[in-house]
């Protein structure tokens, strides 16, 4: 894990050493190579501002988790709107594969909500708002499949 310290203190150290160097091997009075120095200068700053915007990528990931508008989440939430609007309620049941039903397991643990698991017809199933989500090791792992209701 990195600290808060460590990570501001790396990247101002990156930022003063690599003018640092430029500014030894630039000798006295060169014109091209302040501007050489400028544009080292320009791409180190360039490359920090890309390791920053990564790092805040891997954070929020971690420690938020991936948004409601994208993933695996998304994909469940938009086959259950589909099945809504046609059927005027909820589906009983929905089959997954198994990552499917790992990131719904994970979506319960991070947002603090009841895990209701449970066997049926042989199958682990997991209560994901209204629905049961079947989980079917023999589809791809980011199966999601067309909601029904049971009858």
């Amino acid at each position: 894990m990195v600290t808060r310290r460590e990570l501001v203190t790396a990247g101002a150290l990156g930022a003063i050493s690599a003018t640092g160097v430029v500014e030894a091997a630039r000798p006295p009075g060169d014109a091209e190579g302040a501007q050489t120095a400028e544009v080292l200068i320009a791409q180190s700053l360039r490359d920090i501002h890309g390791e920053l915007i990564e790092l805040r990528r891997v954070l929020r990931d971690a420690l938020v988790g991936p948004s409601l508008s994208e993933g695996v989440v998304a994909e469940v939430r938009r086959q259950f709107g589909l099945f809504l609007r046609s059927n005027q309620k909820y589906p009983d049941y929905c089959e997954i594969g198994p990552n499917v039903f790992t990131e719904l397991y994970d979506w319960h643990v991070r947002n603090r909500q009841p895990i209701e698991i449970t066997r049926t017809d042989g199958r682990m199933t997991i209560r994901f708002m209204f629905t049961w989500m079947v989980l079917r090791t023999e589809q791809d792992a980011a199966f999601v499949g067309i909601p029904f209701d049971r009858g």
